[in-house]
């Protein structure tokens, strides 16, 4: 009987410890769990903190072995960003070999508000480098304080006065420009052309792009240098406008004829020119050269430079200033001949009157619109070049 009620009981506590646990509240959950301090400003996580800020020897060997063109576009990407990583990628930017290169860090630096650092830079590079980077800057950035530079040496070439900003020059001053077809791949330059005969003017961008000069006559280094990495610079979206070609119906965007290093560098180009010194004297034609050579008007660069700062990327304007650069005068086994004087006249007038309309249209009518004269004028023209790629 005893153990029946013992076992009774037992049961009893066993069903009130249950019922107990269930209702009740855990002990645990009855005291507020402990919180952290909330975090300090300092400790707050960001966007900046996420991003590990050092910057190496590898990371500067990465950056070095992209494409100037593709390093202008990493610099102008990250011009909005405040981390520390993006920091250092612009301060060593600043001193690439390529000065386009180091314009666009230096735009994006200023852009960022670290215009003393940018000051102090040209303050320590050497005249000439200051000189080339100064002409783009300080057009972007009037009030930009730049040191002079050091009195040229007596034999040195000497550079047009300037009165202000504006260059001084005799009236329809000219200088003449180069491009070498001996050192030139002649054959995949004209088949990338024919390639892009898809209808509508877009053969024309890319003969302009393909075509432009690579070195002035009487030049300065500094002139030579922008020739070339305009050149290149302005040719790297023609590979993207190709493959928008073999689309069936091809729409295009700013992004697909120009992009913003080379907008920077055809800004650079025109500055060198129009401030170094002018030589309209065309090349004697020899047995052994094969050149492509044609006089510039300074006058009307002039013009289109003053007008090049307020237009969006991909608009019809700079390739009016490619027209003005292309070189129209074939000089090849001691001869001379004008094959490209016609041509440049009436791409110039059909692209002025493709400036007047909105970017879109523009885009819109080069892709569709067919010029028939045109055609056949380009179509003379590398049919010559095509017997110099058979001959050699």
């Amino acid at each position: 009987m005893n153990v029946t009620l013992a076992i009774v009981a037992l049961f009893v506590i066993g069903v009130l410890i249950i019922v107990l646990a269930r209702f009740l509240p855990k002990s645990e959950s009855s005291v507020p769990a402990a919180h952290a301090p909330p975090p300090t400003p300092e400790q707050t996580p960001t966007v900046e903190n996420a991003v590990e800020s050092s910057w190496g020897a590898r990371e500067a060997a990465e950056f070095s072995q992209l494409p100037e063109a593709a390093r202008c576009d990493l610099l102008f990407s990250i011009e909005d960003r405040s981390d520390d990583r993006s920091a250092a990628l612009l301060a060593y930017a600043l001193t690439d070999p390529s000065e386009v290169v180091a314009t666009a860090a230096a735009h994006a630096l200023i852009a960022r508000g670290e215009r003393k650092a940018v000051e102090e830079y040209l303050a320590s590079c050497e005249d000439e480098r200051r000189r080339a980077m100064a002409r783009t800057l300080t057009a972007l950035f009037p009030d930009l304080a730049v040191p002079e530079p050091s009195a040229p040496e007596s034999n040195a070439t000497p550079v047009p006065e300037r009165s202000g900003n504006a260059v001084v020059r005799p009236d329809g001053a000219k200088a003449t420009l180069v491009l070498d077809l001996a050192h030139l791949r002649l054959h995949e330059e004209l088949r990338t052309i024919e390639r892009a005969d898809s209808g509508g003017m877009l053969r024309h961008l890319i003969a302009l792009r393909r075509l432009l000069p690579e070195r002035a006559v009487g030049a300065t280094p500094a002139l030579d240098a922008a020739l070339r990495d305009a050149r290149e610079a302005m040719n790297a979206p023609i590979a993207r406008l190709v493959m928008t070609l073999n689309r069936p119906r091809p729409v295009l965007s700013g992004k697909d004829i120009e992009d913003g290093a080379g907008r920077l560098a055809l800004r650079a180009l025109l500055d060198a020119l129009l401030t170094g010194p002018g030589e309209a004297e065309m090349p004697v034609a020899t047995g052994e050269m094969r050149l492509l050579a044609g006089t510039v008007d300074l006058d009307a660069l002039a013009r289109a430079r003053a007008r090049l700062e307020n237009e969006p990327i991909g608009a019809a304007l700079p390739w009016i200033v490619n027209v003005e650069l292309l070189p129209t005068t074939l000089l090849v086994h001691g001869e001379e001949r004008d094959i490209l004087s016609q041509y440049r006249a009436r791409a110039a007038e059909s692209l002025a009157v493709l400036c007047e309309l909105p970017v879109a249209e523009f885009h819109r009518v080069i892709a569709t619109h067919t010029d028939r004269v045109l055609d056949a004028l380009l179509d003379d023209a590398l049919a010559e070049l095509a017997k110099l790629d058979v001959e050699a």
